[in-house]
């Protein structure tokens, strides 16, 4: 709001508004209050510059302290942010960040990385500069908005037959028949937790008993990547496969990425190509549709939008084609 005084015969407006001070005197208090009125309708609308000695460094580091800890990906951002704290222009001035700067480092980073990991660092970018743009006012327009994003890959079609399947198993050294007592088995029974619940690695390594009702038939996960919490319900497959981890603390004690890498050579060594564990997911999803319809098979899978199954069903055209005779 302005602030108007009466010194003399004239009255004084002193305006200090998102970052923008502006002064002014006139012969009467009316022609003050107009003109405060439409500077402050123009500051508003963002007509003037907002002034400021901060960086693009600036920027990153308060994002980094203050937002980003507040993120379940924290670890990633602050990753990426260090990053970026060496780029040639990172302590340009944030009012000197615009869109062709930006549009000349998104193509050169095309040149290492995949379009998908350019929309991601893209994503992150916007959101700090609409940060700085909303909450912290350093600036008035946020140079990310006009940056063409490039074009994802197509979506994988990848999915487990029975007989990689049990090849898998094989090569992982897990019999149903058998104690279940290294990493390898356990990832094993992992995979195959996976093809029955459709779950992410990171939800099956984070399993803790306490959130398994085996009565009940189904498990509990209090945060999911949509940070949503979800149950999960449980075949009579999933549960004996429960079953066999009972002697551990956690039901899947593996590091995440150390699943990943033992998995990764699984199938290397079992001669299956182009896979990866989230595929099970895929895979998974494929095979539930076949019993549930599409609302209950989001609603376990966790995904608000149902178009978001068509990421990850993967029937074939032969497949459907079965179904219409």
């Amino acid at each position: 709001m302005a602030n108007i005084r009466k010194r003399g015969k004239s009255w004084h407006v002193q305006i200090l508004k998102r970052g923008v001070t502006k002064y002014a005197s006139f012969p009467s208090k009316a022609q003050a209050l107009n003109w405060a009125t439409e500077i402050e309708s123009e500051i508003i609308k963002g007509v003037f510059d907002i002034p400021t000695d901060k960086t693009f460094a600036d920027a990153i580091e308060k994002y980094k302290t203050e937002i980003s800890p507040t993120k379940r990906g924290v670890r990633w951002e602050v990753i990426r942010l260090n990053v970026w704290l060496k780029l040639s222009f990172a302590y340009y001035k944030i009012n000197d960040i615009n869109t062709p700067l930006l549009v000349a480092w998104r193509d050169d980073r095309l040149k290492t990385v995949k379009p998908s990991t350019v929309n991601r660092e893209l994503n992150l970018m916007s959101a700090l500069f609409e940060t700085v743009r909303r909450e912290w006012q350093w600036i008035k327009v946020n140079p990310v908005h006009d940056v063409k994003r490039p074009t994802n890959p197509q979506h994988r079609e990848r999915i487990f037959t029975d007989l990689e399947r049990d090849a898998l198993c094989v090569e992982l050294g897990f019999l149903e028949s058998d104690p279940v007592e290294t990493k390898q088995q356990i990832i094993a029974v992992a995979f195959l937790f996976a093809l029955e619940t459709a779950m992410r690695r990171e939800e099956i390594t984070g399993l803790e008993w306490s959130r398994i009702d085996l009565k009940r038939c189904f498990l509990s996960l209090p945060l999911t990547k949509n940070g949503d919490a979800r149950q999960v319900p449980l075949s009579k497959r999933a549960i004996c496969l429960l079953g066999l981890l009972r002697s551990f603390e956690k039901p899947f004690s593996v590091d995440k990425d150390v699943l990943s890498t033992l998995f990764r050579r699984a199938c290397l060594n079992a001669n299956i190509e182009n896979a990866h564990f989230h595929d099970a997911r895929a895979t998974a999803l494929t095979r539930l549709s076949k019993k549930l319809n599409v609302l209950e098979l989001a609603r376990m899978v966790g995904h608000r939008d149902i178009r978001s199954l068509q990421i990850y069903y993967r029937e074939t055209a032969q497949e459907l084609a079965l179904k219409l005779d």
